[in-house]
């Protein structure tokens, strides 16, 4: 049988392990909760990222869709600015000033209702979609005047169609490049740009 001694000695070494055993645990709780707000915060950011990504792609549509439209309908519309489509024939050096359109670009809100019809800078409150985005677009052509060019030496940037052609054979066609600018929850700002041809 133990003796006396020996018996004190062990509750008190009982209790010196129940309290460490007992931080550890603590421990890992609150390594458990930051992995967590960590994780939520991820999430979030992935949810915003894919929001931003959503109604830049619709903004960066309507805009193809009036410059395909403009190409093929009433191709000289491209020779002068359209302030009311958001379109410039010639390239600014950089639309973005910060993050706000920069002065004097005449920038237009894509509308998130059906139709490609864009909307003035005043119709502001109308331009929020159904996530809580708003898009704002603005298309360049790659020239640096404005007015009709002709294909080959227009002072202007300009896609070869078919590569591999002789210089003599070839097709150019015109770069243009659509900036987007998307306003999202929290007060976030994002650019994206497009080249199309």
């Amino acid at each position: 049988m133990p003796s006396q001694a020996l018996k004190n000695r062990q509750k008190g070494l009982v209790l010196l392990i129940s309290l460490i055993v007992l931080v550890v645990m603590t421990l890992a709780a609150i390594a458990l909760v930051r992995s967590m707000i960590g994780s939520n915060q991820i999430a979030n950011n992935l949810a915003l990222r894919q929001g931003t990504t959503a109604a830049a792609d619709i903004a960066l549509e309507k805009a193809r869709f009036w410059l395909v439209d403009r190409s093929q309908v009433a191709p000289t519309e491209l020779n002068s600015a359209s302030d009311n489509n958001g379109y410039s024939p010639t390239n600014t050096a950089n639309p973005i000033a910060g993050n706000a359109w920069a002065g004097g670009i005449n920038w237009v809100w894509a509308n998130p209702q059906t139709g490609n019809a864009p909307l003035a800078q005043a119709r502001r409150n109308e331009a929020l979609n159904a996530n809580g985005y708003r898009a704002a677009y603005f298309i360049q052509r790659s020239c640096s005047t404005a007015g009709q060019k002709t294909p080959n030496r227009s002072a202007c940037d300009l896609q070869k169609m078919s590569p591999n052609e002789p210089e003599g054979n070839s097709e150019y066609q015109m770069i243009y490049k659509i900036t987007v600018r998307i306003e999202g929850p929290k007060d976030t700002v994002t650019f994206y740009q497009a080249t199309l041809f």
